[in-house]
């Protein structure tokens, strides 16, 4: 088709698409940073904790030490940011047999040992003990109370038992909590199937929404949880989406990551102006789109910006498929939007959410998705190639009134929300 081309990254790669008279918005800054000044943003930020001491303070020779880290569907950095923190510990004389990393994997698969070193670098595996948390493991969690919203907290045990616990994470728009980051590394990171579902069931509730903290019930859950099980202290950085590190904020799991989402939001804010016909988004590639339990993050943020019954084109590789089995069972029902709206409200569980979340959207836009590795539902339709879909897209609405989110996952439309 003819008309202005635009790159759109596409799993580990990009693909270039061409449609006219599109709008472009994209985040201020993709790249170019480099590792050496990564790596200052990092250090210099543990030397200047907001809101909590130093690490020096709060770790002697007989602490024991976790660091929870975001799994592979996530992109921090953490072969960048975890080497530094561990560098830190030990020059406090932390031992490194009293040094854990619990990947915090909430309800999602579980790692290979290749995935581990590409998340945390060969040397920091073979060196410190690594684990993956399993919710689904009794044996490996322990009940340490309940939040006043009547969630159960219910923790991995060697979190909960060790002295000091550490959050590392990025931070991203998240749909119904807010943002990621922050409490979240405790809830759902490394905390029971139970006590993920219960939390996460008040994504039905008002004020569970994205880019929205203050008034936000899930979020206010989690950082309750978080705070009942005695996270002191997170790394939490903000990513060009070209995954290098623009800005790094540790200290109070609260504050510290407020400081986060601030910075994020001056990066990534945009305006957009007003509401299209079509909105043609990416989730930004490998790890966003690495699945549909993932790559719906960027529906989100692109019904934000369409009219009422336009359309939202997403493009997103989905080399794991839909991601998850519960989701995949409800999108492959033959139920409709509307029935598994319903469906899920009467009988809400881990999984199902995610398959509410797109068919909520698909109450009130048509959903078109670019991708090979997943299969059709009553909820979206597939395409194989963008320019299929597009044209479907032009036969729906009769108009070419586009907009190109590249980045759409981290793209926060601040005037639409």
């Amino acid at each position: 088709m003819c008309g202005e081309t635009f790159v759109i990254p596409y799993g580990d790669g990009f693909i270039s698409v061409s449609v006219r008279g599109a709008v472009l918005r994209k985040p201020r800054y993709v790249g170019g940073v480099g590792v050496e000044e990564e790596l200052k943003i990092i250090d210099k930020s543990l030397e200047s904790p907001i809101s909590t001491p130093y690490l020096s303070d709060l770790v002697d020779s007989s602490s024991r030490v976790v660091l929870l880290v975001s799994d592979i569907t996530r992109p921090c950095p953490s072969n960048k940011v975890v080497p530094i923190i561990l560098k830190k510990l030990l020059s406090c004389g932390v031992k490194k047999d009293n040094i854990s990393i619990v990947f915090a994997t909430g309800i999602h698969r579980p790692h290979t040992m290749d995935e581990w070193v590409k998340l945390l670098g060969v040397d920091v595996v073979r060196s410190f003990k690594v684990l993956d948390h399993n919710a689904f493991d009794n044996s490996s969690l322990v009940y340490v109370g309940r939040t006043s919203r009547g969630t159960p907290v219910e923790v991995n045990s060697l979190v909960f038992n060790s002295d000091l616990r550490i959050g590392v994470a990025n931070v991203d728009p998240h749909y119904f909590a807010g943002y990621s980051g922050g409490g979240k590394s405790v809830l759902p990171g490394v905390s029971s199937y139970v006590s993920i579902r219960e939390n996460h069931k008040m994504m039905l509730l008002p004020g569970a929404e994205l880019a929205r903290l203050e008034g936000n019930p899930v979020r206010e859950d989690i950082e309750e949880a978080a705070s009942i099980v005695g996270l002191e202290y997170i790394v939490n950085v903000v990513l060009s989406e070209s995954k290098e590190v623009l800005g790094c904020f540790s200290g109070h799991f609260i504050k510290a990551h407020r400081e986060a989402v601030r910075f994020f939001n001056e990066i990534y804010g945009v305006e957009v102006g007003r509401k299209y016909d079509i909105v043609i988004a990416s989730p930004g590639g490998f790890p966003k789109d690495i699945n549909l339990y993932q790559a719906h993050k960027a529906l989100e943020v692109a019904l934000k910006c369409v009219r009422p019954g336009g359309v939202i084109i997403l493009l997103a590789e989905c080399r794991e498929g839909v991601g998850d089995k519960k989701t995949e069972e409800l999108l492959y029902s033959g139920l409709n939007p509307e029935e598994v709206v319903d469906f899920v409200k009467e009988n809400f569980d881990l999984g199902y959410h995610k398959a509410y979340a797109i068919a909520r959207i698909a109450t009130k836009s048509n959903i078109l998705i670019v991708s090979k590795n997943i299969k059709d539902s009553k909820l979206y339709k597939r395409f194989n190639n963008f320019d299929e879909a597009l044209k479907y897209a032009y036969e729906l609405v009769g108009s070419s009134d586009s907009l190109v989110l590249p980045y759409a996952s981290s793209t926060i439309p601040k005037d639409l929300i």
